[in-house]
Formats: C-alpha cells, sequence, structure tokens
C-alpha cells in the first residue's frame, strides 16, 4: 500500500471514526484503525465490537493495500504533524513508514485479516430524515437516558417510526423525554428499536462534522437510517455508523404522561432556568431538591437543607389557579430548561405526589415529564 494524502484530510478520517475504537483492550487489533487504499481514497473504519464507524478521504492511491494501526498512536503522531502533504506506505513486515516534510515515523501495525468485519445490515426497514431535524430530536432526549446498567433496557434511547411519524423516548424512571416529527417520504413502515447512547451521540457528532463542510445553501444533511431486530446503521455524508441494538422491551411510555392537567402555568424559560440555578447552590447533592409554589401570577422557588441554609426567589408567572406546591430534583427541571429551545415554557401539574409535565411554548411535539420528590 502507498497513499499521498493532506494531513487535513488523514486528521479528518482518523477522528471521525476513533470514537469507535475499543477502550477496554480485549483484543489488541481493536485498538486498531484498519486503513485501507482504494480508487482515488483511503478507507478508514474502527470498532468495538457494538458499534463500527466506516469512512473514506481524498488520497492518491500508488499502491493498494490495508494495514491495521493503533489508533492512538496514529492519531497523536498526526496531530503533531506540519501542514503539509503525508506519505503512507507499508513494508512487508506490517510496518507503516509515515514521512512528511521532515518527519519520518515507522510504526508497527497488523494485517487487516485479523480485523473485523462491520457487519451488513439487510435493508428491512429504511428511513431517510433530515440530519438536523435528528439531531434535534437526539440532543432533546438523550440527557434522560438511564445510566444504572441493571436497568439496560433504559440505557438507550427507543426509536419509533409509525404512521408517519418518527418518535425518540428516553427514561431513567425518574423523568422522561419524548418528541415526535413527521416523517418525510415512504411513510409505511414502522420501526421499535432500542439504540445506545453512545451510538446516538456518535451521530451527533458525525451529522455536525458533515454539516460544517456542506455548502449553506445545500446545508440539509440527509441520514439514511436501516434498522433490522438487532442492528442498526446510519450514513450521513458518507460516513456510516453501524451499531448493534439494545434487546428488550422499552416500557410503555404512553402510560407515564399524565393525559389531563387542570394547573398550568406559563414562564420565561431564562428566568425560570436562573432562579432555579440560583435557588439550587443550597441544595445538598444528595438530594437536590426543590420547591415550586405557584399561587395567583407567582412562582416562589425555594430550597432549604439543615447543614447549610435556605434559598428562596419568587418570580412572575402566568397561572390563575389554586395554589399548589411541588418538588423536583433542579438537575432535571435545568437539564429540561436547556433543551426547551422557545422563550417560554409551559408547565403541566396536577396534584403534589403527581407527575408534572414541563413543554415549550406553541410546540406540542415535545414534552418532558418529571416525577416530583416528597420532601
Amino acid at each position: 500500500m502507498k497513499v499521498v494524502l493532506t494531513r487535513a484530510d488523514l486528521l479528518k478520517g482518523i477522528s471521525t471514526v476513533q470514537s469507535a475504537v475499543a477502550s477496554k483492550n480485549t483484543m489488541p487489533i481493536l485498538a486498531n484503525v484498519l486503513l485501507e487504499a482504494r480508487d482515488k481514497k483511503l478507507e478508514l473504519v474502527a470498532t468495538d465490537l457494538d458499534m463500527g464507524i466506516r469512512c473514506s478521504v481524498q488520497a492518491e492511491v500508488v499502491d493498494k493495500g490495508s494495514i491495521t494501526i493503533n489508533a492512538k498512536k496514529l492519531s497523536d503522531i498526526v496531530r503533531e504533524l506540519p501542514e503539509a502533504s503525508v506519505d503512507l506506505e507499508i513494508d512487508e513486515n506490517h510496518k507503516m513508514i509515515l514521512v512528511c516534510q521532515k518527519s519520518n515515523f515507522k510504526v508497527h501495525g497488523l494485517p487487516k485479516d485479523d480485523f473485523p468485519i462491520l457487519p451488513e445490515v439487510k435493508k428491512d426497514k429504511v428511513f431517510k430524515v433530515k440530519g438536523s431535524l435528528l439531531q434535534e430530536m437526539i440532543h432533546k432526549t438523550i440527557f434522560a437516558v438511564s445510566t444504572d446498567e441493571t436497568r439496560y433496557v433504559l440505557n438507550g434511547v427507543f426509536f419509533q417510526a409509525e404512521g408517519g411519524k418518527i418518535r425518540m423516548v428516553a427514561t431513567d424512571g425518574h423523568r422522561l423525554a419524548f418528541i415526535q416529527k413527521k416523517l418525510e417520504g415512504k411513510a409505511d413502515e414502522k420501526c421499535n428499536v432500542i439504540i445506545p447512547t453512545k451510538t446516538l451521540n456518535e451521530l451527533s457528532k458525525v451529522i455536525s462534522d458533515v454539516s460544517k463542510g456542506k455548502e449553506e445553501k445545500d446545508n440539509d444533511l440527509i441520514v439514511e437510517i436501516t434498522a433490522t431486530d438487532n442492528q442498526i446503521k446510519f450514513v450521513a455524508g458518507g460516513v456510516e455508523i453501524v451499531s448493534r441494538l439494545i434487546e428488550g422491551q422499552f416500557p410503555n411510555y404512553e402510560q407515564v404522561i399524565p393525559k389531563e392537567s387542570d394547573k398550568k402555568l406559563e414562564a420565561s424559560t431564562s428566568d425560570l432556568a436562573a432562579a432555579t440555578r440560583r435557588v439550587a447552590i443550597l441544595t445538598s447533592e444528595k438530594s437536590n431538591s426543590i420547591r415550586y409554589q405557584a399561587k395567583n401570577g407567582k412562582l416562589v422557588i425555594s430550597s432549604k437543607t439543615p447543614d447549610m441554609g435556605e434559598a428562596k426567589e419568587e418570580m412572575d408567572v402566568n397561572y390563575k389557579g389554586e395554589e399548589i406546591s411541588i418538588a423536583y430534583n433542579a438537575k432535571y427541571v435545568l437539564d429540561v430548561l436547556k433543551n426547551v429551545g422557545t422563550e417560554a415554557v409551559n408547565i403541566e401539574l396536577t396534584q403534589p405526589l403527581s407527575p408534572g409535565i414541563l413543554r415549550p411554548k406553541g410546540d406540542t411535539d415535545y414534552l418532558c415529564v418529571i416525577m416530583p420528590m416528597r420532601v
């Protein structure tokens, strides 16, 4: 193998696939990235057996071939190179010779034969979604995913396509985030899968990176999603992500969302977030509990911790109804307010010990449910 390419292109390729490199070195070759020269491009692949990423960058291919090289070492080398042309060559002993101006490296590699092949995902169910829309759906749900590994079905986001709409739902048992959007194009397929958090974080990063390289007038990146019962593939601007799905039955999220709320208030998103952050300063890390007390036109936010002290703040809100007091984890409220995306937020309540709903004002496609705390 012998190729010539720019340092910028090589670094871009390594950065794209590096997140899929295995962090726990169960198999030495999984710490490597596969480099394969073919048809005027250098293809890069990395996998940890749960998720794999493939991309390609432009290159002058003098001789076709392949090699796997330790991903961290290769990344460290390329990051320190000057912005110039890079020559890559593989000798008969699986050693990569890298030359860039006056720099010369010889790095031991392993042959492609032992590198896992990314699985082919059969095109059972295929969806095409705008990258910006998909990224929005990820950001507005992923914060609610559970990190408790014993509840493995909650360690990802539930992706559902049905009736011409796509939905994403995440919950950790204390809160739930739900968003739905209209599916463009073919809308007769049905899909119910749980996508791991790591895969969605990487997809969001790829969408951002690929979109940066597109012309502004053509900035609506289309992501092709192919799903089977146990695998999912995302293709975005030539970058391919293949991932295992989380097996199991996602909880019936519709049962968690209150059907009716008799107490509704509207507040400034930024003012509510700022007041919540201030009052939360005097909460303990263990509970992080603050109380919201709504009465005519006012919302009183307070916290009281025996070994720290107490805080109280009052703000104007649009609320008419009987007084209600309810306690929430401050972090859960702030996570929602960061993602609301509107100047005002609507809060729907019923009883002090019943879950509350937070929605962006004027948006019926997104909501978050937060369970109250006993104080």
